[in-house]
């Protein structure tokens, strides 16, 4: 194992996706068993970071620049594609590895050191032997939740240009609202979105119509029905993506070339789009913050819709009022999509009392203050986006859509054609609230 991790390591040196994982969560230099190929590796990394992490060094630059030492070393660079999971999976062996034999070293040091050390000495020898601990433990930690000073504002800057120099596309997840994509340019990885209404206002239909964008999009994605079952979903699917009235399909009743165009659809999708939509609808004891995103991880999930909050399970309510049981669910949520090896966007539904929504019709608009809990929800939240309707909306087949809070992006609100039962939620242009 420790020659492929090796080889990977010296795959990813020419590889500008394998350069940036290896740049963004660090290998320490005595990580890597060949000490004359640790200056190597370390010039990929630097040269990835000054094109702005845009390039890699050729295979041809690097023996160029040090094939004495590649000789030497009797390394030759592998020419290969690269999985990201090989890459990290390379890294965390090569740490694992220095782990094991610096901490069997340091156990027989400190031993020997504490049986010789005189009574007075050994609280000392002690703290010492903990330093070594702890040096050891930094060697060894993952850094891609840590960037220090001039190399934090310069992969900054490479961002932006990269942003720049490209098509304003959507990156993470997209909503199916086209003017509401234009604006978030996508729910990026790490973010918590809360689409937020009231009982009966079409959240569950918004969750479909996001699922539904994200399939066709080819992204992996989990949509966990924690309401409705996965018989109706795939119901509301097939009507949203058709435009075939739902309220005819349940019954029975619909005209045969609308469901002419369902088994069309079907027809010229099926190749294409047989896998990547997950619709789960997890038992009691498995829905809980950690559970859901493990689980989605286990698909290889590139986004997360769940419908919704409140049947969200706490690991231990024990008898916790409301609102910390909030808290805790939204920012384990916050946490467990925004770090480690894999970010996830997540979408995730919140139901607006009826204390809310009639405060709400009051003023016009909805305040954060309408949501239950709203201070845990606003705190775990990137974005925070609020669906009303009015008695005359709901008559006319319309909907406001409002951008409640963000962290990125101006606040927008829009006014949109709503009658999700056809698959219509678009939006007709901005308002002013």
């Amino acid at each position: 194992m420790s020659m492929h991790a090796e080889t990977v390591l010296y795959a990813s040196l020419t590889d500008v996706e394998a350069l940036e994982q290896l740049s963004d969560i660090g290998l320490d230099a005595e990580c890597i068993p060949l000490t004359g190929m640790r200056d190597v590796v370390a010039y990929a990394v630097d040269y990835f970071r000054r094109s702005g992490r845009a390039k890699a060094p050729s295979r041809e630059l690097l023996i160029e620049q040090w094939g004495h030492r590649l000789e030497q070393c009797q390394v030759e660079l592998p020419d290969e594609d690269l999985q990201i999971d090989e890459v990290y999976t390379a890294i965390e062996y090569l740490r694992s590895q220095h782990a094991l034999v610096v901490s069997q070293a340091l156990q027989r040091e400190i031993a020997v050191d504490l049986a010789q050390a005189e009574p007075h000495e050994r609280s000392e020898r002690v703290h010492a032997a903990a330093a070594q601990w702890h040096e050891l433990s930094m060697i060894l930690r993952d850094r891609s939740s840590e960037v220090e000073g001039i190399q934090g504002l310069t992969d900054s800057l490479a961002r932006y240009e990269q942003r720049a120099a490209a098509p304003k596309v959507l990156s993470g997840m997209a909503l199916g609202i086209e003017a509401v994509d234009q604006h978030t340019l996508g729910i990026h990885e790490g973010e918590l979105a809360t689409w937020a209404g009231g009982a009966k206002a079409g959240k569950s239909w918004s969750s479909t119509n996001v699922a539904r964008a994200e399939w066709s999009r080819g992204r992996e994605t989990v949509l966990y029905t924690l309401e409705n079952s996965v018989k109706m979903t795939y119901d509301r699917l097939a009507c949203q993506t058709c435009g075939v009235d739902y309220r005819q399909y349940q019954k029975g009743d619909c005209a045969p070339e609308e469901i002419t165009r369902v088994k069309d659809w079907l027809a010229q999708n099926e190749a294409d789009l047989r896998d990547g939509l997950h619709v789960i609808s997890p038992e009691g004891g498995r829905r809980t913050p950690a559970a859901l995103i493990n689980q989605a991880h286990s698909y290889g999930a590139k986004s997360v819709i769940i419908d919704q909050l409140s049947h969200v399970e706490h690991p231990s309510p024990g008898r916790k009022p409301r609102h910390e049981i909030v808290r805790d669910i939204v920012v384990e949520f916050a946490n467990l999509i925004s770090t480690g090896r894999q970010l996830l966007p997540l979408l995730l539904n919140v139901q607006v009392n009826r204390e809310g929504i009639a405060a709400a019709n009051k003023l016009g608009r909805l305040e954060l203050t309408h949501l239950a809990e709203s201070s845990e929800i606003e705190r775990g939240s990137s974005w925070i986006f609020g669906l009303m309707r009015s008695d005359t909306e709901v008559a006319a087949g319309m909907a406001t859509l409002q951008t409640m809070a963000s962290r990125r992006m101006d606040l927008k609100h829009w006014r949109c054609a709503w009658e999700p039962w056809y698959g219509t939620q678009h939006a007709l242009g901005e308002v002013t609230l």
